[in-house]
């Protein structure tokens, strides 16, 4: 799955780079599910306001997408995509420090805890551009889906291992959360430092960003709608918005309205993590054969209707069920999304117009928040704002987002399916052999069988 090279010794680093990749992800799949998944469970325990968990939840993101528009002169400073990568983990790891006392800190600890998943969110976001660029040249293009989705499946069953632990610990200490908490904070910060270590054994080879390729971002943004990469970001940015209407209120949803106990909301959530670790082979294999653009659709239409199921009924088993629809789709997403931007992007475009497209969907995030924050009160549906408010998250997927879909295009020669052929596929695949999951059949498009290419380590 790497990519060769003619020098022994580099093609050894880069082989061994990639188990690294495997590691890095693991141990930050640690912190994710030990803390990031209960930054809102913990915005609830300091009894924050509904309003206050949502800006837990969107304002860091917010803030991180700023800074990416300067990601680019970090890097042309730093002139090491490793050593920026490797810093930023470095010092997010320290953040738990502070996060671990913000118990102790008084009326203003909401406030606090505000600032510090700012700059947690910051020093995560700040080396995306980096390192997705650094991927990009380790990963051979015609095996991104199978590594990519091998790597995310790994990170995503140990994020499922975190999000359990974390919850089975403030179950047993729901006497004493805040003991809980400090103990599922200490083991994230373990994990950050894991990521950072594995982070610093990965070779990278010397960067440099052409002059004459540097894109400003305003023409960018002036010119979006001209490039397939630029309908891609406006896409996300639509998409995004629509989630982001309503996201920050699910936790407090089942917290307070349905009000699960920390087990059941533990359950629910780790059901979306499990889900994505079963199908994400699955994903990857369609994407690098039927192509990219064609999983985005069809993953982003199920997207567009799960706010709508959330409405139908209020039963644990149903919130179950849709999270694990949830699960299904998003893994879809994530791993189509990611290998889209590395087919449509040229290698030296890849961290400025990364930095691009994080900084829309984090300012999708907030003013998605903000706007569903400013009509949750004003609207309601059965007598719900939490309803209302999905119901408007759904409208917006639909009508928004979905259509800019059509203006996408394939860079990539695939193979030609069509989304009922596709969406057939999808589900006549199920988990065989424990969890390995592997396609039904082979199409043959003009009468030929498809040659893939062989699997390399």
């Amino acid at each position: 799955m790497h990519k060769a090279h003619t020098d022994p010794a580099i093609d050894r680093k880069v082989r061994s780079s990639l188990r690294y990749s495997l590691l890095d992800g693991a141990a930050f799949s640690i912190m994710l599910g030990s803390a990031e998944s209960y930054f809102q469970a913990f915005a609830v325990f300091l009894k924050a306001t509904v309003a206050q968990v949502g800006i837990v939840y969107t304002i860091p993101m917010f803030v991180a997408s700023l800074i990416q528009l300067h990601a680019s002169s970090l890097l042309r400073w730093f002139r090491s995509r490793k050593n920026l990568t490797v810093l930023a983990g470095a010092l997010r790891s320290l953040l738990f420090l502070p996060l671990i006392l913000v118990y102790y800190m008084g009326v203003a600890r909401v406030w606090v805890l505000l600032g510090i998943i700012c700059l947690y969110f910051a020093l995560n976001y700040l080396p995306i551009p980096a390192w997705t660029s650094w991927m990009r040249d380790l990963v051979d293009e015609n095996r991104r889906g199978a590594y990519f989705s091998r790597r995310n499946r790994i990170s995503n069953l140990v994020a499922l291992l975190g999000i359990i632990f974390a919850g089975l610990i403030l179950e047993y200490f729901k006497v004493r959360p805040s003991l809980g908490f400090f103990i599922i904070f200490g083991v994230a910060m373990v994990g950050s430092i894991g990521s950072t270590i594995f982070l610093s054994l990965k070779y990278d080879a010397p960067y440099s960003e052409p002059p004459q390729d540097r894109e400003g971002f305003f023409r960018f943004s002036i010119q979006m709608f001209r490039s397939n990469y630029g309908r891609f970001v406006l896409y996300n940015f639509a998409l995004y918005f629509g989630v982001f209407f309503a996201g920050p209120f699910f936790v407090p949803y089942m917290l307070k309205d349905l009000g699960f106990s920390y087990l059941q909301f533990m359950i629910s959530t780790s059901l979306v993590v499990l889900v994505k670790f079963i199908t994400l082979p699955l994903w990857g294999e369609l994407g690098d054969r039927y192509g990219n653009k064609k999983i985005l659709v069809l993953a982003s239409l199920f997207i567009s209707i799960l706010p709508f199921l959330w409405i139908a009924h209020r039963a644990f088993w149903w919130i179950c069920l849709i999270q694990v629809t949830g699960g299904l789709v998003w893994a879809g997403f994530d791993i189509s999304a990611l290998n889209f931007a590395y087919d449509v992007l040229p290698s030296e475009k890849v961290t400025r117009h990364t930095s691009y497209l994080i900084f829309y969907r984090g300012l999708a995030i907030f003013i998605g928040g903000l706007v569903g924050g400013l009509v949750f009160h004003h609207f309601r549906l059965f007598g719900s704002t939490y309803y209302g408010n999905f119901f408007l998250s759904g409208v917006i997927r639909v009508l928004i987002a979905v259509p800019l879909l059509f203006f996408l295009k394939e860079e990539r020669t695939v193979e030609h399916i069509s989304y009922h052929d596709l969406m057939f596929k999808l589900m006549s695949v199920g988990p065989r052999r424990g969890l390995q999951l592997f396609l039904i059949g082979k199409a043959k498009p003009n009468g030929k069988d498809i040659q893939e290419s062989p699997k390399s380590d």
